[in-house]
């Protein structure tokens, strides 16, 4: 069954690349100056902020597991990407899919955000005047 499995995988006409294009230099620019920069602006209205921040840093890790990679790429595709189930414009509502979005993703990958990760999102944090998480 497994073999099947990886075989469908390996004939599948679904690329990643087919969606994001397959320049990696321009898509990690993207998503970098992305995030960080929708970071900025609505970081104070997130919970667990901290851990946002830190989750990026674990997508970067290299001992970091593929699978959680993806749950963090989804996550914060979806919160940077200008296509939003409730656009962020909107007060009080705006943020509150991306909130929940990343949330779910910071419980099921919690378990593999290192100290590192977390000091490296304080550190960024602090150097952008952004406060952290309370607690």
């Amino acid at each position: 069954m497994a073999h099947r499995i990886r075989d469908l995988y390996k004939t599948s006409s679904i690329r990643p690349e087919d969606y994001v294009g397959a320049d990696e230099t321009r898509n990690e620019s993207f998503v970098r100056s992305g995030f960080f920069t929708k970071a900025r602006r609505y970081l104070r209205q997130i919970p667990l902020a901290t851990e946002v921040v830190a989750m990026y840093f674990c997508l970067l890790d290299a001992r970091t597991p593929l699978w959680v990679k993806g749950i963090v790429a989804a996550a914060l595709a979806y919160f940077i990407l200008p296509a939003d189930a409730i656009p962020d414009f909107l007060p009080i509502l705006g943020m509150t899919d991306d909130a929940s979005v990343l949330t779910a993703a910071v419980t099921a990958v919690s378990a593999h955000l290192t100290p590192e990760h977390r000091d490296r999102a304080r550190s960024w944090m602090e150097s952008e005047h952004l406060a952290p998480e309370p607690g």
